[in-house]
């Protein structure tokens, strides 16, 4: 008897990174670990903040896990909602060093890309989703140009080629109130029960959504505004 694979949700976040001693991300990815969302189940996986080390476990996790969306997850100082990323660019122009000391400055990430992607889940449902359960919740037009942005586009580019790809895009959270106490800045921060259950619901959204069934169109290059 054939056994049915579960269809898997790539969920990744990122570790500690510069002077923070706590990344929220790395904690809402092991918090969904093995979770089930609709006909989905997710796997969570922290990645390393590092310029080369990201991408090759991302990867093998590609892979492995054969999922049928992506959502990476990362932490955005300064930012009061929860940042649904609708674009990546093609550059790594890092504002402080990775966690191998290495800081790059205007370089491209893949010389062969295009100028840039859009991610590819359905931004629009998830925000609707977010802020019918009262969750101060944006899409936005940059996701910066650090480790986030680089993996964002490095998935993006890297599942493009595949016959089915999965639906890939990255979420942004805010700093958590002991990371703004701990910096004594006047700084937004979000609840880490907040930050989960905004997670839950995007995930409950593509669990939910008929196209992660059906199949998936290619990716293409952000040439033009995508449909949501």
């Amino acid at each position: 008897m054939a056994v049915t694979r579960d269809r898997m949700i790539l969920v990744t976040g990122f570790e500690p990174f510069g002077a923070h001693s706590v990344n929220p991300s790395e904690g809402l990815a092991k918090a969904v670990d093995g979770r089930r969302f609709g006909a989905c189940a997710a796997r969570g996986a922290v990645l390393p903040v590092h310029h080369a080390d990201a991408a090759r476990r991302l990867d093998a996790l590609l892979d492995e896990t054969e999922p049928v969306a992506v959502v990476h997850l990362g932490l955005a100082a300064g930012r009061a909602r929860v940042a649904l990323e609708r674009v990546a660019v093609n550059v790594m122009d890092y504002g402080e060093p990775d966690g191998a000391g290495f800081q790059a400055s205007g370089e491209p990430i893949a010389p062969d890309g295009p100028a840039a992607y859009f991610a590819t889940l359905p931004l629009a449902a998830i925000l609707r989703a977010l802020t019918a359960e009262g969750i101060p919740a944006y899409v936005s037009n940059t996701a910066g140009t650090y480790l986030c942005n680089q993996t964002l586009y490095t998935t993006l580019h890297s599942v493009r080629q595949r016959s089915n790809p999965p639906k890939v895009g990255l979420i942004h959270v805010p700093l958590l109130p002991v990371m703004v106490a701990a910096t004594g800045l006047e700084q937004p921060s979000m609840d880490f029960p907040l930050m989960l259950r905004a997670v839950e619901v995007a995930l409950g959204v593509l669990g939910a959504a008929a196209h992660l069934v059906s199949g998936h169109p290619p990716i293409a290059p952000a040439s033009r505004p995508p449909s949501e």
